[in-house]
């Protein structure tokens, strides 16, 4: 089900390890993201063992201490752990910032409204990724490739995921027109390819060659010719590239744009 939830200031939406049903999006207002370091469970303990001495006392003020971890705001989501796993544990406490108005829905209702949007599902694993997250994940999303692209740029090697890019939309292309698409696979040979190419991808000679080879024949030209230069290019990216790319301002950017903490 889809649910509308209003909710005042300071509400707490739900708290470190409640079992997850439901996740969340934010129509208006804002929640702060808390990891509380101590429960009020274990300082009841600390306090039941130590009496109401000091240490007793300043367990019973160290409950619920507050370790935000940032806060989220319209248009962002939170509690998507509950889409992997339904009896997932909550992993921190939300709570509301100001009056709020939130749109809850559960693990059904989101595959009905949001199955056909990749970039959605794209979003959640890279969120529990986190910095965890490879290469395939960060290439699955728009926002991904765009970040990725701007980071090879400045380290001049942009040509590579422009490559990369190209062979994967040459190898999805399904109009089946064996003359246009000789052409383009023409075009990003003399783009990419060709030893005159103005950006030159590196691959080995022989795989080049076998690729030359299939588009002077006189058999059609098929949408794999390109799949295996883009795998050797994604390996050298992941190789080369992404334990850098991992620790510049660009990760960083595309993490805050997703709401990644």
């Amino acid at each position: 089900s889809v649910v509308i939830n209003e909710v005042p200031n300071d509400h707490v939406i739900f708290r470190q390890g409640d079992v997850g049903d439901r996740f969340y999006i934010i129509v208006h207002g804002g929640v702060k993201i808390d990891n509380p370091t101590n429960t009020e469970q274990e300082a009841k303990g600390s306090s039941s063992d130590e009496g109401d001495g000091d240490d007793g006392q300043a367990a019973k003020e160290s409950a619920g201490v507050e370790h935000i971890l940032g806060s989220l705001g319209p248009g962002q989501y939170f509690g998507e752990m509950s889409l992997v796993n339904s009896d997932s544990q909550r992993t921190a406490t939300i709570t509301s910032t100001q009056k709020s108005i939130l749109l809850s829905i559960d693990k059904d209702s989101f595959l009905t409204l949001f199955g056909c949007n990749s970039n959605i599902h794209v979003e959640f694993e890279l969120r529990l990724l986190k910095h965890s997250a490879t290469l395939k994940h960060i290439l699955a999303h728009s926002l991904g490739v765009a970040s990725f692209r701007e980071f090879l740029e400045a380290e001049h090697a942009g040509e590579n995921i422009d490559f990369w890019v190209a062979a994967k939309d040459f190898q999805s292309e399904r109009e089946d027109n064996s003359g246009k698409r000789k052409e383009q696979a023409k075009h990003i040979f003399v783009t990419f390819c060709a030893d005159y190419a103005d950006r030159q991808v590196n691959l080995p000679h022989k795989m080049l060659a076998d690729i030359d080879a299939k588009l002077h024949s006189d058999e059609g030209v098929t949408l794999d010719l390109f799949d295996a230069a883009r795998q050797e290019i994604f390996r050298l990216l992941e190789k080369d590239k992404l334990g850098r790319y991992k620790k510049s301002q660009n990760f960083k950017s595309f993490s805050e744009r997703l709401g990644i903490l």
